[in-house]
């Protein structure tokens, strides 16, 4: 009973990592979608920086102290 369900789940990890080794491998060779993916995560982090009150836009130097701060 423990064998099989240590084999199921062996079996499993397996097809996972082959289809991520699989679309790793297609999408590092896909510049439309790596512009598509950079497109969304800008608009992601927008909308979480409208979400808590900051501006649209990071400050352009974050190491650069505030002034009057």
């Amino acid at each position: 009973m423990i064998w099989s369900l240590l084999l199921m789940s062996l079996s499993m990890l397996a097809v996972a990592w082959l289809a991520w080794k699989l679309v790793q491998r297609q999408e590092r060779g896909d510049d439309q979608l790596e512009s598509l993916l950079k497109k969304d995560d800008d608009r992601a982090e927008r909308g979480l920086r409208r979400a808590a009150g900051l501006p649209d836009e990071p400050p352009a130097d974050p190491t650069r102290e505030r002034p009057n701060g």
